[in-house]
């Protein structure tokens, strides 16, 4: 069995599976073959993949996938990336996986995993990329394979799609919870891109939904997560 037909074996939904061997992104290859809710796009490569505001994803022996739901509870942001976290540690349990504000995955300090949601015609795109089998040649990102994950990417394209799919009936309280449980911020030294200007101090409290609260030298300030990026992940705590 070649890996596209394995993807697809894997992909076990009541709706369409659409497994390509190449897309620029599988965000715009969903809206491109007019995917509808509770429809996937994975690709087993990507070339223009995308994350939030923009920034490039390389998915080099990694897993893109985009799952299509319904419009989602407003804290859906939050659960999927509590439940991709908890999906992927089952493939790598000696590690723990972490959350960073407010949804990309890490291990160690170093990027595993995106998650990009984005509207489209009513309906919710939800583009996930993945680090399997190599990171991208860059000492800020990690991959599965790093932490003993060997099997096949089939494998880590079901566990993204499951997990996209349990969160979109998350309780709220659950998924904060789930997603405290995961945080890598809080007490950390952080510079944060908020409204073209750029901020530095010390993560103070998250609420993962809506802000984050950094302590800097003038006072403590209220970063709207709408508006505000990290720029820098400092190991400095306190």
């Amino acid at each position: 069995m070649n890996e596209k037909a394995e993807w697809e074996k894997a992909i076990d939904i009541d709706g369409r599976a659409l497994v390509l061997e190449e897309a620029a992104s599988t965000q715009d290859a969903a809206v491109k073959h007019n995917l509808g809710a509770g429809d996937v796009c994975a690709a087993l490569a990507q070339s223009a993949g995308r994350g939030r505001r923009n920034s490039h994803w390389d998915a080099s022996g990694g897993v893109a996938v985009t799952v299509v739901i319904e419009q989602p509870p407003a804290h859906f942001s939050i659960s999927v990336a509590a439940t991709l976290a908890s999906h992927l540690n089952n493939l790598v349990p000696t590690c723990k996986i972490g959350i960073k504000w407010p949804n990309d995955l890490f291990i160690n300090g170093r990027k595993l995993a995106g998650i990009l949601v984005e509207q489209c015609n009513g309906l919710c795109l939800v583009g996930v990329g993945v680090n399997v089998l190599e990171a991208p040649p860059d000492q800020s990102a990690t991959c599965l394979y790093e932490f003993g994950f060997n099997d096949l990417r089939a494998v880590v394209a079901q566990s993204v799609v499951a997990s996209v799919f349990s969160a979109v009936d998350l309780d709220e309280h659950v998924a904060v919870s789930a997603w405290r449980d995961r945080d890598i911020l809080l007490g950390t030294n952080q510079r944060i891109l908020t409204g073209g200007n750029e901020v530095e101090g010390i993560v103070r409290n998250i609420d993962p939904c809506n802000n984050l609260q950094l302590e800097t030298k003038e006072g403590l300030l209220v970063l709207p997560a709408d508006i505000s990026t990290i720029v820098t992940h400092c190991p400095t705590t306190t």
